[in-house]
């Protein structure tokens, strides 16, 4: 197993972790996922007692008769779920220390490796302004090295267009599912439009973005040539006080409008410094998330 991506170390706790889903998940084929849901079919597993909000059509009146307090049935089902992990590898992702990207491959490594163990079917796609490689249909904890092999291998690729990514053909499942995007977001053709594709397709979709320490707060002075890591374009610049005061702002709008998006199309929406551990990211950022749990 690549001990790069994942820390063998902290392995075990990671395998009793799951990603949390705000949708009910149902398919054909046992898995380990559990979807709460009502029919004579399903397991019964425990009783609970009943809080503001809860379903009143799972209540139990036998145990209300009994004992005056209400309760609800829990019945569980095992299901199987499709995980869609999307990293982009645009050139923007290059940069930082770690970069974005491998911090990115990282993430998708651990989010993958937790759903393999909870029998989910999970599927690899690298993006710039196409899918560069993909690997697809993975299912089982056995099939984790084949998982980190490929992580292992995605490198930097060219500009990015996410829209022009997904359109492609076999970019993005039939089946619904939940499908995680690893970006900076910093395309030049926006996001919104690859994001509503993907929930067209219906996708549950979670956006996780990756910054820089650079990109979050530049310490930069004196007179520049900057060029653009996606399109190449040079520009001039004086790094003054006012240019980086401007610059925060824009990059303080560009994060609330993403955010204001996600939440607008009920989207999860997550930022990331590349700069954090990879555990506390998984087991802190991410919980308090409710990304996983």
């Amino acid at each position: 197993m690549s001990q790069h991506l994942l820390d063998p170390a902290w392995l075990a706790r990671l395998e009793r972790m799951q990603l949390a889903i705000r949708k009910a998940v149902s398919g054909s084929h046992a898995g380990k996922r559990r979807a709460r849901q009502l029919g004579s079919s399903m397991e019964f597993a425990d009783f609970r007692a009943y809080v503001p909000g809860d379903d009143l059509r799972q209540l139990d009146w036998n145990a209300y008769a009994r004992s005056g307090k209400l309760f609800l049935k829990k019945y569980l089902d095992e299901t199987e779920l499709h995980v869609s992990l999307y990293i982009d590898c645009s050139r923007s992702m290059g940069y930082g220390q770690p970069s974005k990207l491998s911090r990115s491959v990282q993430i998708a490594a651990a989010l993958g490796y937790l759903s393999l163990c909870h029998l989910d079917h999970v599927s690899v796609y690298a993006f710039d302004h196409r899918i560069v490689a993909s690997l697809q249909g993975l299912q089982g904890k056995g099939q984790a090295h084949r998982l980190l092999s490929f992580l292992s291998a995605i490198g930097e690729g060219g500009p990015g267009d996410l829209h022009g990514a997904l359109r492609q053909p076999g970019a993005v499942r039939g089946k619904a599912g939940i499908s995680i995007v690893l970006s900076d977001f910093l395309f030049p053709d926006g996001y919104a439009e690859g994001l509503a594709y993907l929930q067209a397709a219906r996708q549950e979709v979670t956006l996780v973005q990756v910054l820089s320490q650079e990109e979050r707060q530049p310490d930069y002075a004196g007179e520049l040539r900057l060029i653009d890591a996606e399109t190449g374009q040079a520009k001039e610049a004086s790094m003054t006080a006012l240019l980086l005061a401007e610059y925060a702002k824009s990059l303080r709008d560009f994060r609330q409008e993403l955010a204001a998006f996600a939440y607008g199309r009920g989207i999860a929406y997550t930022e990331i410094e590349a700069e954090q551990s990879l555990e506390s990211v998984v087991f802190h950022v991410f919980r308090q998330a409710g990304m996983i749990r």
